[in-house]
């Protein structure tokens, strides 16, 4: 399972905006937190020009002054708590389940701190993520190597398509030699 976040990390807390996971027999999960704090990404440079635009964003009417914001009413858009329930549930349909990420450090922690601290895991959801990068290093290759995402970089859904394509690409190395 291939799964991917967007966050808003201040140095003490990640603070989760989304998630993309993507099982092998097909199956997609996307979900938008309505909790993040939206003002704190406002004020981060960075998140505004790459991770904002990708968010189901509710426009102020023309006319009216304030600030975008998230479009709660949007499907994809959950409380964190559901959001944990909706990954658990995903997890838990694909028997023995890993987790893969690109440079996965930060989107383990992410994932994990959903259900609380570490410790607070369902019995049956990985307690680690094994990272691409790492995989790729394995097989004497660097990120460059590695197939590139042609568009939708810093969105969830769209960067964890791309982690199973790489993950493809590194079977087929492997298989080679």
């Amino acid at each position: 399972m291939f799964y991917d976040t967007e966050f808003l990390d201040d140095g003490r807390t990640i603070d989760l905006i989304s998630i993309g996971m993507v099982a092998e027999d097909g199956r997609e999960l996307y979900a938008v937190s309505s909790q993040f704090d939206q003002g704190a990404v406002r004020r981060h440079g960075w998140l505004m020009a790459n991770v904002w635009p990708s968010l189901p964003i509710l426009k102020n009417p023309p006319g009216q002054r304030g600030m975008d914001r998230i479009d709660v009413t949007d499907p994809d858009v959950h409380p964190r708590a559901q959001i944990a329930r909706m990954v658990e549930r995903f997890i838990l349909e694909t028997p023995d389940p890993q987790l893969w990420a690109y440079y996965s450090a930060y989107d383990h922690v992410a994932y994990a701190q959903l259900f609380g601290p570490m410790s607070n895991l369902p019995a049956g959801l990985p307690m680690q993520t094994d990272d691409l990068v790492t995989e790729a290093k394995r097989l004497g290759l660097t990120p460059a190597d590695l197939p590139k995402q042609e568009a939708g970089h810093h969105n969830a859904i769209a960067d964890a398509r791309h982690n199973l394509v790489m993950a493809q690409y590194l079977d087929s190395v492997a298989r080679s030699r």
